[in-house]
């Protein structure tokens, strides 16, 4: 049984730590923060001003945090949002829903659609309307209309070695055709596996850049879009994303950039891992603590 610790970030807003994932499902620096600079701030949301719709999916729902900031951020630009959710387990927006620390960071709007997905599993307003879809996101997600396309897709699950079901070749196609022709999927994850997968689906990749200048050397996620075209119109995109560095395309070089395979769509997570780690034992890609190595010393030096 998944056991749910509640813990605060720095940012003064709680988080919930997996018994069974054994993570936190955000980072101590804040959930409420980790939402807008990995999510809402790479979505660049003034580029959607002139649109009807926003047409969001956000996978691994969670406690909601990345959904509500969308939503509180989409009434300063004045979208309707049609969104569409995908999460296994309730008791996380149970859980949160239950405490004021929680329940007060939101407007009446957003709050009132965060318990509405909690009991009705839909909202609909004069902002916007959507569904969530309880269970499996590999199943679930197939019950998504065909013709619906998603201008952001927020990708949100535990880490690749905790929670590889959601990581594998054939749920980030299926993530990447359901994209519209300028939407970009957007996660935390920076692993070379990724990367590689989103890559080879066709779409370009970028890496999310921390607000903090000091720490500009690392990134802090990764956005994936058929069409990049839209930075050429957008003045500050130079601060949100960069190309990737020298360094990160040579990690998407070694045996860590293996995928993560799931041909039928039901392996378990020991299969998934097991059927990696014997494809990267007979790859002739370069070991991964070789790459690591060469670029510790080129910085150093």
């Amino acid at each position: 049984m998944n056991h749910l610790d509640i813990i605060k970030t720095k940012d003064g807003s709680i988080s919930l730590k997996s018994s069974e994932f054994k993570e936190p499902f955000h980072c101590s620096l804040g959930a409420k923060k980790e939402a807008l600079e990995k999510f809402i701030y790479p979505s660049d949301l003034k580029n959607y001003e002139r649109s009807k719709n926003l047409f969001t999916l956000d996978v691994c729902f969670g406690m909601g945090y990345n959904t509500a900031c969308l939503m509180e951020e989409l009434h300063n630009h004045k979208i309707s949002l049609n969104w569409w959710g995908l999460e296994k387990d309730k008791s996380p927006l149970t859980i949160a829903l239950n405490k004021d620390i929680y329940t007060s960071g939101w407007s009446n709007e957003t709050l009132s659609n965060l318990k509405a997905i909690q009991c009705l599993n839909h909202w609909k307003t004069k902002s916007g309307e959507g569904q969530m879809l309880w269970g499996d996101a590999r199943q679930q997600i197939h019950l998504i209309p065909h013709e619906i396309k998603f201008d952001l897709i927020f990708l949100d699950p535990f880490s690749p070695q905790k929670c590889p079901e959601l990581w594998t070749e054939e749920f980030l196609k299926t993530l990447s055709r359901k994209l519209s022709k300028k939407g970009r999927i957007i996660t935390y994850c920076t692993a070379a596996a990724i990367r590689a997968t989103l890559r080879r689906t066709g779409l370009e990749i970028r890496s999310i850049l921390p607000t903090n200048l000091h720490l500009r050397d690392w990134s802090i996620g990764t956005i994936a879009s058929k069409d990049f075209e839209i930075e050429k119109n957008t003045a500050n995109s130079v601060n949100l994303w960069q190309s990737l560095t020298q360094m990160e395309e040579a990690h998407l070089k070694t045996n860590a950039s293996i995928p993560y395979r799931d041909p039928h769509g039901k392996s378990s997570k020991e299969e998934i891992l097991k059927r990696r780690a014997i494809e990267q034992q007979s790859s002739n890609f370069e070991a991964t603590s070789s790459w690591k190595k060469r670029w510790i010393n080129t910085k150093s030096n």
